[in-house]
């Protein structure tokens, strides 16, 4: 994503799917960081069902969205009658080409609302892109790298928020972004984060010794 694209503007919508709330959350910081942009977040009514029906399972995304909501940082969405066929475009077919209700919903309202879509999931971001090119989508992990989060959050507050985001919600990030991502959190702690592949893990884990070693024989 090119920083000076988002937010392209403050009057647009940014649309979250259900990931997004939970790697937000996790954070411990999702006011700060949502607070940090001039624009308005949105959740789908479809996203919220989906986290209110994790309660059953002993989740807690569903109340710490309703208190997102109660407390006016995110806003309900009202799906408007148009993005009614962008979203059974997005749910009905076959696997392939259809994804779950809330992230066809979160796309669907972005693109009637001219909005930015917030969706993780790598197959919900490859349809976004071949069927809605015009569409300004982005992940969470670039959210929290945003420069508007480091001058919210500080340099190790935002660090912070990425590695509970990447170890309790195990964010996903994707391919472009896990080099900025490791050097932001370092070696050691990415250790602890599942969600980031391991041989990628591996390595810089790997290249985080070889240079101690070598700060090491340089100081003797």
């Amino acid at each position: 994503m090119n920083w000076s694209s988002f937010p392209a503007s403050p009057c647009v919508p940014v649309v979250t799917d259900a990931s997004v709330i939970i790697n937000l959350n996790a954070t411990t910081s999702a006011t700060a960081i949502i607070g940090a942009f001039p624009n308005p977040f949105f959740v789908t009514p479809n996203v919220r069902r989906e986290l209110s029906t994790g309660e059953s399972q002993g989740h807690r995304c569903g109340e710490q969205l309703e208190a997102l909501i109660s407390q006016r940082v995110v806003e309900l969405a009202e799906p408007g009658p148009g993005d009614d066929l962008v979203y059974r475009s997005l749910v009905e077919g076959g696997f392939e080409g259809t994804l779950d209700d809330g992230e066809a919903a979160t796309i669907a309202y972005a693109v009637g609302h001219d909005g930015i879509a917030l969706i993780d999931e790598r197959k919900a971001r490859r349809i976004c892109a071949a069927r809605f090119p015009d569409l300004l989508f982005a992940s969470t992990v670039e959210v929290l790298l945003h420069p508007l989060v480091a001058e919210r959050l500080g340099g190790s507050g935002q660090s912070e928020a990425i590695f509970l985001a990447l170890r309790d919600a195990r964010m996903q990030v994707p391919r472009q972004w896990l080099q900025e991502v490791i050097e932001r959190i370092g070696a050691d702690r990415a250790g602890e984060c599942p969600s980031l592949p391991r041989a990628f893990r591996d390595v810089w884990t790997r290249r985080d010794d070889a240079t101690q070693d070598h700060q090491h024989e340089e100081g003797q």
